[in-house]
């Protein structure tokens, strides 16, 4: 009943909001979307770092990286990180990088005093504001809440943005706002083995990037849709299966959350993670 009930659901958020199906992660690998027409989703991604995949090279953000090659530290260093370099591994090469500890964290902040302050993909901030200047600084609203200049953002509007509050800023102009900035998901760097090795994204909640990627288990059930298609390109890949569009797995449930998981746009299955609700 629970599996009929989500199930339902997403199909019904699906067509009354046009397509709702996320695909950051599609957009994080750079792969172009196959449009449909009369659809509101695409048919399918083409996604060359999946379906042309060498074993002996790294993948991010749409760059391919030979062994011991380094990704640029200004790309990784949204995700804390530096020194990412391209290792030989099994199945496939991935990538080792260094952890960034932030200087902040080891020393103790006046939060009644005092604010961080943050630049663009920044992961440690720039600097702090406290007392006297703190009170000239410049105020943002977002999502209804009050933030000084300087401090990180997220509209509700757009999952996928960050602001970084500044003088002049207007909620209603986040498109076109240079401090406003999409958000980049870090899993090839961290989690290439499931997102090249037949796994599913999973998402959870409003989150922009997939929360976690989902392996196959020999304890999954396929539950077949109604499609007969034969088309390999037009088919979701997870591990050994190969889902049609429609298909789906028998609902997981645990302790803390139900997992359902669909082929629905094509070469990625992906799942949707659900916390349950304590009666």
């Amino acid at each position: 009943m629970l599996s009929v009930k989500l199930t339902l659901l997403f199909g019904l958020v699906a067509i009354t909001l046009g397509c709702n199906v996320p695909t950051k992660h599609y957009s994080t690998m750079k792969c172009t979307p196959i449009n449909k027409k009369g659809s509101e989703c695409p048919e399918r991604f083409d996604c060359p770092s999946i379906t042309n995949h060498v074993n002996s090279k790294c993948y991010f953000n749409g760059d391919t990286y030979a062994l011991s090659e380094q990704v640029p530290n200004e790309k990784v260093a949204p995700f804390c990180s530096a020194l990412c370099y391209c290792r030989s591994g099994s199945p496939f090469a991935q990538f080792r990088c260094t952890h960034v500890d932030c200087a902040e964290f080891f020393h103790r902040f006046d939060y009644d005093n005092c604010i961080r302050t943050y630049k663009p993909n920044g992961c440690c901030s720039a600097g702090q504001v406290c007392g006297e200047d703190k009170k000239k600084l410049a105020k943002c609203t977002v999502n209804g809440d009050d933030f000084l200049a300087g401090q990180r953002m997220h509209p509700n509007s757009n999952k996928c943005l960050t602001c970084i509050c500044h003088e002049g800023f207007n909620e209603a102009n986040i498109g076109s706002d240079p401090y406003c900035y999409e958000s980049t998901c870090g899993f090839e760097l961290f989690y290439a083995k499931q997102a090249y090795g037949g796994a599913a994204p999973v998402y959870y909640e409003d989150r922009c990037c997939p929360w976690e990627w989902r392996m196959p288990k020999d304890s999954d059930k396929l539950i077949k849709g109604s499609s007969k298609n034969t088309d390999k390109q037009l088919q979701c890949q997870y591990g050994r299966l190969a889902m049609n569009v429609g298909d789906r797995l028998e609902t997981e449930v645990t302790d803390q959350y139900t997992y359902e998981c669909f082929c629905q746009i094509p070469p990625l299955a992906q799942c949707v993670m659900t916390k349950l609700q304590k009666e």
